[in-house]
């Protein structure tokens, strides 16, 4: 069933790509460096200075997202994760989309005993996401998202691997402030479930606030995550980091 589901999503994929009529497409990009990588899977976080870049392109509905994160620490590759999503409904106030992730790759720390190996050694989780996405928009400057995620391991490479998990986020749609036209505050907060296995579901709130200059390349953001009730999982009772961005965006014209 799980490869069936691959299989699935990559055709999914493929078939949309080659199917596009776009006359725009966009190149975008946000490199981020900061003083503790976080994730919403409190088990992946770093709690270490990291480089994430985030780039993005296709046209009004196809995107395809590399994301990749590294420590900084020796530039230790964190993860690698390859985001697809496909807009399937883009007009009036309710909009849907199906989307993912093929392949993501975490990189996991193993203590290993063996007198030809480090102690420690990075070793690769891999996994497909699938999500379906849902965002209803009351007014031009306010929205609501729910989106769904269902995590499927590609490959289990040891008993500690992650065999099955799910995340439920809803996130509110809130325009960017801006201060005297010049300034803007983009606020994004987020209240989100992840469920591991069969094991109890943990309730977390999340936040990210970004500080910039209008058509100004960097900025300053940081990312806060409090857990409501842990679950079965285990974390910070309060984590954050700081970081800086730079961010830039290219729109193209696909010639008659």
């Amino acid at each position: 069933m799980k490869n069936r589901f691959i299989y699935l999503f990559i055709l999914f994929c493929y078939g949309f790509i080659f199917s596009q009529s776009d006359k725009t497409f966009f190149i975008a990009g946000d490199l981020n460096v900061n003083n503790n990588g976080i994730d919403w899977v409190p088990l992946f976080s770093r709690d270490k200075p990291s480089l994430i870049t985030n780039f993005s392109f296709g046209g009004e509905r196809l995107s395809i997202s590399p994301l990749i994160r590294y420590e900084l620490d020796g530039f230790q590759p964190w993860g690698f994760d390859i985001w697809w999503n496909y807009i399937i409904k883009k007009s009036g106030k309710f909009n849907f989309s199906i989307g993912g992730v093929f392949p993501g790759i975490v990189n996991q720390k193993i203590t290993v005993q063996d007198e030809n190996l480090p102690t420690t050694i990075l070793q690769p989780w891999s996994s497909a996401i699938i999500k379906p996405s849902i965002s209803y928009f009351f007014s031009k400057n306010f929205g609501l998202n729910l989106s769904y995620f269902e995590i499927i391991p590609l490959k289990l490479v040891n008993a500690n691997q992650i065999e099955s998990g799910r995340v439920i986020i809803l996130s509110p749609l809130i325009k960017s402030f801006l201060i005297k036209n010049s300034v803007y505050i983009k606020w994004d907060p987020l209240l989100y479930t992840v469920q591991i296995e069969d094991t109890e579901t943990g309730f977390f709130s999340a936040q990210t606030i970004n500080f910039g200059i209008v058509n100004f390349p960097f900025s300053i953001s940081t990312v806060m995550n409090k857990p409501i009730n842990f679950g079965a999982l285990t974390g910070k009772k309060f984590d954050w980091n700081i970081g800086l961005n730079y961010s830039f965006e290219l729109k193209l014209v696909k010639a008659k």
